[in-house]
């Protein structure tokens, strides 16, 4: 199943199903709410909705939720990543509680603080679909609501600007874990980044049982799984643009403002 959360109006968003090139409205005002009805979300997903018509269907698509105060991410989760920072590969996933200056979606306008120091990247990211508190690893994809695209533009220190969509993939519709996915991240056309789901040094489900033993997770929140090399300071500039990509879940693209 894939979910997305469209702009139906300048002030109202809705949670919408993807079939192929239909979409069917659900009475939920982003995917973010529907993850909060708990264990049943997956039947309001599938409930038959109104299906919109080409002539009525929105073009542009919000954050897949607006609920979020943090983010979990992860710091350094890949040896290119470890390499480039001149740092040790970490023995234990390194934890950040991220504060966020803005939750945006595709096609939105990115306006992060004029720093030197911007730091920006392409990132698989993992939305909790349950209550999850000390799970085990073994058990630990069964939290997993779906996965997305996630851009994450920040200054050392400062509130990050988070990008994410354009859609929900559900994990039956991919690996186990999302492995084996590529990644790419391209600025004004140019590839910067590209890498696979495989190289993670800690996969999914070791991050999930190790966030749910200090903080539990709660449905629609997000957990982002680190950012490839290739992200240095100092290549964002005013009209700069960003897309970046998971092969099986999706694009994502945004305009820098500065």
């Amino acid at each position: 199943m894939r979910l997305t959360t469209l702009r139906i109006t300048s002030t109202r968003t809705a949670a919408a199903r993807l079939d192929n090139n239909r979409r069917t409205l659900l009475p939920f005002s982003d995917v973010g709410a529907l993850l909060a009805t708990g264990e049943s979300w997956q039947d309001h997903a599938a409930d038959p909705g109104e299906l919109l018509t080409p002539t009525h269907a929105p073009t542009a698509t919000g954050p897949l939720t607006k609920r979020l105060a943090t983010i979990n991410q992860v710091y350094v989760n890949y040896a290119t990543r470890a390499k480039e920072l001149n740092t040790a590969q970490p023995p234990i996933p390194q934890l950040l509680t991220t504060p966020l200056a803005a939750l945006v979606g595709d096609r939105d306008i990115l306006r992060p603080t004029p720093e030197t120091d911007i730091q920006w990247g392409v990132e698989l990211g993992v939305m909790i679909g349950q209550y999850t508190s000390r799970v085990p690893e073994a058990k630990a994809l069964q939290s997993i609501a779906g996965y997305t695209v996630v851009s994450t533009i920040a200054a050392h220190g400062r509130p990050a600007i988070v990008a994410v969509g354009p859609q929900l993939v559900t994990p039956d519709e991919l690996p186990p874990g999302a492995r084996g996915l590529t990644l790419t991240a391209t600025l004004d056309g140019h590839l910067r980044q590209k890498a696979n789901t495989s190289d993670l040094l800690f996969d999914v489900a070791t991050l999930i049982a190790r966030i749910s033993t200090r903080t539990t997770l709660m449905p629609g929140d997000l957990v982002t799984t680190g950012t490839p090399a290739a992200t240095r300071p100092g290549q964002l500039h005013d009209g700069s643009r960003i897309t970046v990509a998971i092969k099986g879940i999706g694009e994502l693209r945004n305009t820098i403002i500065l």
